[in-house]
């Protein structure tokens, strides 16, 4: 006799269902950490690379900018280096050429004045007028580096000469040779 022992299992749909959730469950933990450590670990090497080829990367690219830009930076001051004697001597120059101009200033003023001066010999209202219109444009323009003040005290001198040219001649005569030894004292101490 043959009795075999027979349980029946229910076939509820839902029981069957979450007897295969348990399962599934129960096979996904004891799998569960050894697949969350494998991910970790590609993750972490997966960063790893990336952030290997990511310092290499700027490594090049640091070096690709920074040696032409230190070539760029050589020959900047090399040139640097050549122009400063250079600019000593324009500077020089352009202190020069500032004496000699003034100079020229002072010696076309004087020239100017003698013109005048022969104008008002020959009582030439005219010329005197004319004369005058001239020096007083070149006190105008005159700038003396080395003496800014002078020209201010020109002017005021030349302006005491010509307050009195109609009125007083001889004396203007006389005041305007005081300014000629002026412009002429000017000049020389322009060196």
């Amino acid at each position: 006799m043959n009795i075999e022992n027979k349980t029946e299992i229910p076939t509820d749909p839902q029981a069957e269902q979450a007897i295969g959730e348990n399962k599934a469950e129960t096979s996904n933990k004891s799998k569960g950490p050894s697949r969350t450590r494998i991910f970790m670990q590609d993750s972490l090497r997966k960063i790893g690379f990336a952030l290997f080829f990511f310092l290499i990367g700027a490594l090049v690219v640091g070096i690709a900018l920074y040696l032409p830009t230190q070539t760029k930076l050589k020959t900047a001051q090399s040139e640097v280096d050549r122009l400063q004697p250079i600019e000593s001597d324009y500077l020089v120059l352009t202190e020069n050429y500032a004496i000699i101009q003034a100079r020229t200033d002072l010696y076309k003023t004087l020239s100017d004045t003698s013109m005048l001066n022969i104008a008002l010999v020959n009582n030439e209202p005219n010329r005197i007028n004319q004369y005058i219109r001239y020096v007083e444009e070149d006190l105008n323009n005159l700038s003396i580096p080395n003496f800014p003040d002078l020209s201010s005290s020109l002017i005021d001198q030349f302006s005491e000469v010509t307050s009195i040219t109609t009125s007083n001649r001889t004396k203007a005569i006389d005041k305007l040779g005081d300014f000629q030894s002026d412009l002429l004292l000017a000049a020389d101490n322009l060196e």
